[in-house]
Parts: structure tokens; C-alpha cells; sequence
């Protein structure tokens, strides 16, 4: 079987075994994140999955625990599980996930409460600027507790591309800029509209999770680039905000 006939095969069946779980409880499930954008890689990508629970109490929590944590080791499923009202909260506090949620998630069953939620262009453009800032400040961390152990280096690099994608993606998406499917041209896109130097971005448009680590003279390299180029974009987007 295909990789994705067995994600979908393992996406309908925590379906079945939550509302049997939950009952009434259970209001709606969808896919959201790097699948139900097109941009998954089998065995590599996670599988985001919105759960939305009338009430979620611990008592009501504990009958979906064999489902999800079945998909959770099986097939990567990762559980987003809120309420209505934390959705609401959410666009609030976590602005950027609930944009990237309304703008591309697959509807599984029933109703996941994402439509009427507004999000503030104020709070998304906050949030961006916090994850992007954060994102380079845990990176030299994790080089100074590591000692630039080339293997933790590069774990930490390829575990933030995706999501500084997914952050300026959403700072696109908030300035109608068209979007690209592809996380290469949308980094390379995103270069282009906020002024960061074309070679600055190639290095790292064309890296995939599943990629072979590099020697560790170039990990090395490539990490020192990495931190650069956050603290251009970090740069770019405050000189942006202002």
C-alpha cells in the first residue's frame, strides 16, 4: 500500500475509534498542517490532527487515549485537542496556528468550529516577530549546550525549517501575497519580499528532513548561515513592523 493510502487508511480509523470513544462529546475532526497542504514526507512528516471536544475534562479525555495514542505511534498523528472556546482563545494567543489551520485543513468528520474566528493582523504580526526572534535565541542556545555537536546542530536545524516556513508563510499570507504549495519556493519567495539576498535563502530552500547529514565542517557552516539568516529576517520583519 501506498504511504499515503496508509496515513489516509490510519486518519479513518482514529475517526471511527474516537467517536465511538467520545460519543456526542466528539463535535469534529480535520487534517491540518504539511499534509493537507501537499508538503508531507512518509515516515518523516508528522500528521496534524484538529480534535474539537464539546467538553475536555480529564474524564472525558481518557476514553480517547488508546486511539490517539495508537495513531500517535503507528502513523505520526499528531493531536491538536481543544473546545470551541479554545479555538477562540487560541486565535488570540496562538494566531498564526489558527490562520495556517483556517486557510488549509481537510475536514474528517462533523464540525471543527474554525469558521467565524477572527484573527487580528496586529496579533499574527506579534506572533511571528516572538517565533522568529525565539527560534534564533533557542538555536544559540543549543549550540552553546552542545558544545556544536554536529548531530545536535543539525537536528536543530532541520526541526525549525519547517516551522519558520509555516511563520512566514503566514506573514505572506497577511500582506495577500500568493502563496506557493512547495516549501522551497516559498521560502525563496519569501526572501525575495522581505529584501533578504537570494544566496543568503538557497542554501536552505532546497533542505529536507529526510535529508543525509552533511560532513561536520559543513553542518557547521551551514548552522552559522542559519543563525545569519534569522537575524536578517528577524531584522527585516521589525524594520516591517514599524
Amino acid at each position: 500500500m501506498e504511504p499515503r493510502s496508509e496515513v489516509e487508511k490510519a486518519l479513518a480509523e482514529l475517526v471511527a475509534q474516537l467517536r465511538e470513544a467520545a460519543g456526542p462529546n466528539l463535535l469534529g475532526v480535520a487534517l491540518y498542517g504539511g499534509l493537507a497542504k501537499g508538503r508531507y514526507t512518509p515516515g518523516v512528516s508528522d500528521v496534524n490532527v484538529l480534535i474539537v471536544l464539546a467538553e475536555a475534562g480529564l474524564e472525558r479525555l481518557l476514553p480517547l487515549s488508546p486511539a490517539v495514542a495508537r495513531a500517535l505511534r503507528e502513523s505520526r498523528v499528531i493531536p491538536f485537542i481543544v473546545t470551541p472556546e479554545d479555538l477562540r482563545a487560541s486565535a488570540r494567543l496562538f494566531p498564526g496556528k489558527i490562520l495556517d489551520m483556517q486557510a488549509s485543513h481537510r475536514v474528517l468528520w462533523g464540525d471543527v468550529h474554525l469558521d467565524g474566528i477572527a484573527v487580528a493582523p496586529a496579533d499574527l504580526r506579534l506572533r511571528a516577530r516572538q517565533e522568529i526572534k525565539n527560534t534564533e535565541l533557542r538555536l544559540r542556545l543549543r549550540a552553546v549546550e552542545r558544545s556544536g555537536d554536529p548531530d545536535a546542530l543539525w537536528r536543530g536545524l532541520m526541526a525549525s525549517l519547517p516551522k519558520i516556513a509555516v511563520t512566514l508563510e503566514t506573514l505572506l499570507r497577511l500582506d495577500g501575497v500568493a502563496v506557493p504549495v512547495d516549501r522551497p519556493g516559498l521560502l525563496r519567495l519569501a526572501a525575495r519580499e522581505l529584501g533578504i539576498p537570494a544566496d543568503q535563502m538557497e542554501p536552505f530552500a532546497g533542505l529536507h528532513r529526510e535529508d543525509r547529514r552533511p560532513d561536520d565542517e559543513r553542518v557547521s557552516r551551514l548552522y552559522g548561515a542559519y543563525l545569519d539568516l534569522l537575524s536578517g529576517i528577524s531584522r527585516r520583519v521589525e524594520e516591517t513592523a514599524r
